[in-house]
């Protein structure tokens, strides 16, 4: 696997890298007023060149530890940004879980890009990082998010209340799991 660009269909994923700080900083701020909704509050750093560059420096440096993976999506033939997935707080040992976070750009929403994002995530963290168990948590008025989790197979597990701060507001989310139980919790990683 090339850790650092996988490849679908339609898309390249690339991983959170300081070089792609402004690509990401007009993804941010395209979408900024359409993610207020689902997101928490973020500081002003997050929409400009050098302040998206330094997450983008902690995100790489999680991945090359391998605790976080996050990818963002070009279209083939393009190098706008137009979402971002990512399986996050992955450990091993004997839980070999992750958690799946991802969003779209609000002009390509509809279109499978999402889906084809996902699919490849759960690729990833089943087959080539060898974990047992996706988790995911989805706002219950999420809809588009709820689909997702339908259409792979997630279970709902239940619900956290008031588990996330999303615009200065408590959260109730759905938490989903989706397992991989072809892994045995003898296997190692890498």
């Amino acid at each position: 696997m090339n850790r650092y660009t996988l490849v679908t269909e339609r898309l390249y994923l690339h991983l959170a890298h300081p070089r792609l700080a402004a690509q990401v900083a007009d993804f941010n701020l395209r979408n900024k007023e359409d993610m207020m909704d689902v997101e928490p509050r973020r500081p002003s750093a997050y929409y400009e060149k050098k302040g998206i560059k330094r997450y983008l420096k902690l995100d790489y440096a999680d991945a090359m530890r391998g605790s976080d993976f996050r990818y963002y999506l070009t279209e083939k033939g393009s190098d706008k940004i137009i979402g971002t997935v990512c399986i996050g707080q992955v450990l091993f040992g004997s839980v070999k879980s992750c958690v799946l976070s991802y969003k779209i750009d609000k002009d390509y929403r509809g279109k499978g890009y999402c889906s084809e994002a996902v699919d490849e995530m759960i690729y990833l963290a089943f087959h080539t990082l060898r974990l047992h168990r996706i988790e995911a948590q989805v706002m219950p008025r999420n809809k588009p998010s709820l689909a997702i989790m339908e259409k792979f197979g997630f279970e709902n597990e239940g619900l956290s209340r008031k588990c996330f701060e999303i615009n200065e507001k408590w959260e109730d989310h759905y938490r989903f799991a989706l397992l991989n139980d072809t892994v045995s919790a003898k296997q190692n990683y890498r």
